[in-house]
């Protein structure tokens, strides 16, 4: 179990995942990740919805007229979530991404209020970068799958991004 949702089970909250990443490039990425994540769900018995959507083309051209391309995402990615929450009668929603310290913590907070006051549901913020390194250690005692890079075409470039190709 991850450690948010183990944090959020030990505050009381039945947990239900949502997989819902349009922002992952390439397609293989994403299906590497995705089966990480049923593979992980399977064997917790957490309950899992899969968005199977991927509008990379959309996605892209959001990212590409945004000011900032990450809170753009924070935006997408939460409001879907949000809406699903609503859809399937959840009255809070959360995110794994407030695990990651390389995250912006207070982009994600402003992103999932607004999806929330959107959506009638509630964004349940917790701060789990402390259990980050922890985070690490379960996942690969575990064997998951761990991505080298956010998700984006422009994360993946910018990790290899160091000057020129020369």
């Amino acid at each position: 179990m991850t450690v948010v949702q183990q944090g959020f089970r030990n505050d009381g909250f039945e947990v239900t995942a949502f997989f819902r990443n349009p922002n992952i490039h390439p397609w293989k990425e994403l299906c590497r990740r995705l089966e990480a994540v049923e593979e992980y769900s399977t064997e917790l018995g957490l309950p899992l919805e899969v968005d199977p959507s991927y509008p990379i083309e959309d996605y892209l051209t959001m990212l590409l007229s945004a000011e900032d391309r990450c809170r753009a995402c924070f935006d997408e990615r939460l409001s879907a979530t949000a809406g699903k929450a609503a859809e399937m009668g959840i009255g809070l929603f959360s995110t794994t991404l407030s695990v990651s310290p390389y995250q912006d913590q207070e982009a994600i907070i402003k992103a999932g209020e607004t999806a929330g006051t959107e959506y009638g549901v509630k964004f349940v913020y917790r701060d789990f970068r402390s259990l980050y390194r922890e985070s690490i250690r379960i996942s690969r005692e575990a064997g998951m799958y761990r991505q080298p890079y956010c998700g984006c075409i422009f994360s993946e470039r910018d990790r290899y991004l160091k000057g020129t190709c020369t």
